[in-house]
């Protein structure tokens, strides 16, 4: 959420050609993606509280909403630190801290692959994570 909101902050100070960068159709797409993947992931996030209160939620629904938030996240974080160029890399404007932020979430409590192996198991019934060989 905070990249979001600095990133669309920043689009309506940072002037470009004589106008707020705001004004330019691919940064109002950019800014609108932002906000549609972000209450994406409130909702997943939401729900998943509900299906834990109700004592309904599986691991690998858990796996599913962590890769899925995580990955989503960290997408945002990044074209939040695209859309204000070098500035976005610059510590006074805290985007490169949550994008930093956003790459330690998405390792602790399992990287992304782990997840996703968690998640593949319950599709398909076979366990990924270890395999037995011969010998």
């Amino acid at each position: 959420m905070a990249g979001f909101e600095l990133a669309a902050q920043y689009a309506l100070e940072r002037e470009q050609f004589g106008s707020p960068i705001a004004s330019f159709q691919l940064v109002q797409e950019k800014l609108a993606t932002m906000l549609a993947e972000l209450t994406q992931i409130q909702l997943l996030t939401t729900r998943m509280a509900e299906l834990q209160e109700q004592d309904q939620l599986t691991q690998a629904m858990a796996s599913l909403v962590k890769m899925t938030t995580a990955r989503t996240a960290l997408a945002i974080c990044r074209q939040a630190r695209d859309m204000m160029g070098g500035n976005g890399l610059l510590l006074e404007h805290h985007v490169a801290r949550h994008l930093t932020d956003m790459e330690v979430v998405s390792t602790y409590e399992g990287t992304d692959s782990i997840q996703a192996l968690i998640v593949g198991r319950d599709i398909t019934g076979i366990s990924a994570f270890t395999r037995k060989t011969g010998g």
